[in-house]
């Protein structure tokens, strides 16, 4: 038994010492490059051609921390096979109220909401994709808003720019 047992942890240990030196042998994730940047948004790429448009929005007194990000897929459909032409991914800080979902509104428009994903320690992440009728009010509005609840009755309305949006996108 005890012969047995010493061959269990040294194969424990091998086990082990194999997964380090594969860990240590993956490639590095490639760091992302500030493409362009077009008003309030700024294109990074990662290699030559997978590209996302940003902006990031930072606290004030009033509001809160948020990063907004759009990608343009490449082949992607929904589920009644229309093309998906684009996606958000947008951050906002731990402590919402996830019910309510997060609110989009431009302009004065109605705002649209999408449920959260999930929470992960840098924050809460919505992933949807951005209706037709949604891109084109970003591309001809001025601002929008993301609607953030802190509790069932009291909401944050996060200002964001739309300035550059059209040829950040266009950029993808």
């Amino acid at each position: 038994m005890r012969k047995f047992m010493t061959i269990v942890a040294m194969g424990g240990a091998l086990a082990l010492s194999q997964v380090a030196m594969a860990q240590t042998q993956q490639p590095q994730p490639v760091q992302p490059s500030i493409k362009a940047t077009h008003g309030a948004w700024e294109v990074r790429c990662y290699g030559a051609t997978d590209c996302v448009m940003t902006q990031v929005h930072r606290r004030t007194p009033e509001t809160a921390d948020a990063v907004f990000t759009v990608i343009k897929p490449a082949g992607l459909t929904d589920n009644n096979g229309r093309t998906i032409e684009a996606l958000a991914e947008i951050v906002v800080p731990l402590g919402v109220y996830l019910p309510n979902g997060l609110g989009l509104q431009v302009d004065n428009g109605e705002p649209r909401a999408a449920p959260f994903e999930r929470c992960i320690p840098d924050g809460c992440v919505v992933r949807a994709p951005i209706s037709s009728a949604m891109l084109g009010q970003m591309r001809a509005g001025g601002s929008a808003f993301l609607i953030l609840s802190r509790s069932p009755t009291e909401t944050v309305k996060v200002p964001m720019s739309l300035s550059g949006f059209t040829a950040a996108f266009g950029s993808l």
